[in-house]
């Protein structure tokens, strides 16, 4: 469990840092597209698409991130009232369920979808629209991490008799 904590600590930081930087950088240029438009009624058609093609890159990191740092919106209140077994029981279904969509939807399904569109090259900014689409593979691995490592955390919650309850985690208590 030790190792699985340090990869999980390392990958948080590094999405946690990419996080950070889209954001700034999309920052900048929605400001910049702002200016150039309204200041010198010439709008930049490049900032704009750039600005959209992070959006979606940092929207598939925090979706991916949250998920891991189990700050994610649930309903956890049947949850938490269970025996400990049950509860470990529910909570590795959930994750092995979660498991094969992800890796069925958007790991297998992404790569194909990003397959698929490598050949289309975006009009403005002349790269491959694959870039766009590879984020969904990239961040289901991750997100695939995240569904093993919280399996393991439940069954070693439940040897060691520890609970996590759902506003511990969230953040929220």
């Amino acid at each position: 469990m030790k190792d699985l904590d340090k990869m999980k600590f390392v990958i948080d930081k590094v999405f946690e840092v990419i996080s950070t930087i889209i954001l700034g950088v999309m920052t900048v240029l929605v400001v910049y597209q702002v200016v150039t438009r309204y200041v010198f009624s010439a709008p930049s058609a490049y900032s704009e698409i750039l600005s959209q093609y992070l959006f979606v890159w940092m929207i598939m990191f925090g979706s991916a991130y949250v998920y891991g740092s189990r700050e994610h919106l649930t309903i956890d209140i049947l949850k938490d009232k269970f025996p400990p077994k049950m509860n470990m029981i529910v909570e590795i279904c959930t994750n092995v369920m979660l498991f094969a969509f992800i890796a069925i939807i958007c790991v297998w399904g992404g790569y194909l979808y990003t397959v698929k569109s490598a050949p289309q090259v975006d009009a403005q900014l002349r790269i491959s629209k694959a870039i766009l689409y590879c984020s969904l593979p990239v961040t289901g691995v991750v997100t695939l991490f995240y569904s093993v490592y919280n399996c393991a955390r439940a069954v070693e919650n439940y040897k060691s008799h520890k609970r996590d309850f759902g506003d511990e985690l969230s953040g929220t208590a």
